[in-house]
């Protein structure tokens, strides 16, 4: 497990959902922020971008029974973990190839990369995913599921520069909606 880098990976989905913003920079689609966040295990300084779509959902169960929940789920995605982190409820995969499906859907479901004249890139290129999870122990008796997802698209076999996604949130309510369903 690569403490640090998962710790910054989740650190970055509390981030910018709710830190104080030190900077901030947009030319054209693309963002970047500054921020600072002091979380559990330390301080983080992070340069958020725009290509990182970030969700919260609130549970009504402890982070205690959620845990067990979450790293359930991830290992029913079956994809590679970058880590999980009990301690601080953290849970990332590595960066993973996804083509035309994942999670029994197509990736169109979860990610909008644009369009190309033979269709949705997000289902007829390759697609390099890579999501995160935090429990956030904030509120007392509840359990914000706080999920990060990041993406590119690039069209196999031709060496093209990459096409940034976005998510359409759709991947982060699924993995809160299965966290809750079974820390029942």
């Amino acid at each position: 497990m690569h403490s640090s880098r998962l710790a910054c990976f989740a650190a970055a989905t509390v981030a910018a959902l709710g830190c104080a913003t030190t900077g901030s920079t947009a030319a054209g689609p693309y963002e970047q922020s500054h921020v600072i966040v002091d979380a559990p295990g330390g301080r983080y300084d992070l340069l958020l971008t725009r290509e990182q779509y970030l969700s919260s959902d609130t549970l009504t169960v402890s982070p205690k029974d959620a845990w067990p929940a979450l790293v359930q789920t991830y290992a029913a995605f079956g994809v590679p973990l970058q880590g999980a982190d009990k301690s601080r409820y953290m849970i990332a995969t590595n960066y993973f190839h996804a083509h035309t499906s994942f999670a029994g859907e197509r990736l169109s479901r979860w990610l909008e990369c644009g369009s190309t004249l033979t269709g949705d890139i997000a289902t007829t290129y390759e697609i390099t995913l890579r999501f995160g999870s935090l429990l956030d122990t904030s509120v007392v008796g509840r359990t914000i599921v706080r999920t990060a997802v990041v993406a590119t698209a690039i069209a196999t076999g031709t060496g093209t520069t990459p096409v940034q996604c976005s998510s359409r949130g759709s991947l982060e309510k699924r993995i809160a909606t299965l966290v809750a369903s079974k820390s029942i």
